[in-house]
């Protein structure tokens, strides 16, 4: 429609989100994580991401943004899509024919998944081909955030993060920090913990860098929470208006805003 109108100009706002698909370990057989990793394995997500968000959209194996690149490893990349690697991964972990799997959708449309049901049935029909038998679900808004976090949770389920400010702790931390694992069956990982402690308190740039690269490694290893998506909203301007820079964290400054 902004093409289309030729008052209007899009304007895209910097990634500073991501969109995730969770996996309760608390749950069999998703304990295994040979099991997790393999249904990262069997989801084409960059096929999804082009399907869903097409420009819009970027995926890496990375939950913070983009913007956030020198917080991130060096050494991780993403899954490959291999879905015939996954099954195999699937069976040695002793689920030879498959397992069916609760895979609960958000109602609601959010800027890292606009389309929650067809997202979650692209999801559905790939684990599909690796002998996982989904089983969709959704509920009122209000109940589907409150549930996850009723115990054990929610098996596996969508959700994503929109930055509060520009820092990795609110990614990380607010996601796999102590307290903030009940989604995840209140998952417990001591190192994991102790690095992201430890990345709050450091003062140097250069040790908070290298502590949230160690918690970068081990995120992608233990496949809890699989970024998808990391979008960039898009917006609009009238014809004729320069200077506008959207903020990352939608705190606009329009102090240099004028007539092209």
């Amino acid at each position: 429609e902004i093409e289309s109108d030729p008052n209007l100009e899009a304007v895209f706002r910097p990634s500073f989100n991501v969109g995730y698909l969770a996996l309760n370990p608390s749950y069999e057989p998703l304990a295994s994580v040979e099991v997790r990793q393999a249904v990262a394995q069997a989801i084409n997500k960059v096929e999804i991401v082009n399907a869903f968000w097409g420009d819009l959209g970027e995926t890496n194996g990375h939950f913070v943004p983009p913007s956030m690149e020198n917080y991130t490893s060096s050494e991780v990349g993403d899954y490959e899509y291999d879905p015939e690697a996954a099954q195999a991964a699937i069976a040695e972990a002793g689920f030879p024919d498959g397992f069916d799997l609760d895979l609960w959708y958000m109602p609601v449309s959010r800027p890292y998944f606009p389309n929650p049901k067809p997202i979650a049935e692209a999801f559905a029909a790939e684990l599909s081909q690796i002998g996982i038998r989904v089983n969709l679900q959704t509920k009122d808004w209000g109940a589907y955030l409150e549930d996850r976090n009723t115990p054990p949770g929610f098996q596996s389920f969508m959700l994503g993060w929109t930055g509060d400010y520009g820092d990795p702790d609110n990614f990380l931390y607010a996601h796999f920090g102590p307290g903030a694992t009940q989604d995840l069956g209140d998952y417990q990982d001591p190192e994991l913990f102790d690095l992201l402690n430890q990345a709050r308190v450091a003062s140097e740039q250069s040790e908070r860098e290298a502590l949230y690269q160690q918690v970068d490694a081990i995120l992608f290893e233990k496949a809890l929470r699989i970024p998808i998506v990391h979008s960039q909203p898009l917006l609009a301007q009238r014809t004729g208006v320069a200077g506008w820079l959207p903020s990352p964290l939608g705190n606009e400054d329009f102090t240099e805003v004028g007539k092209s």
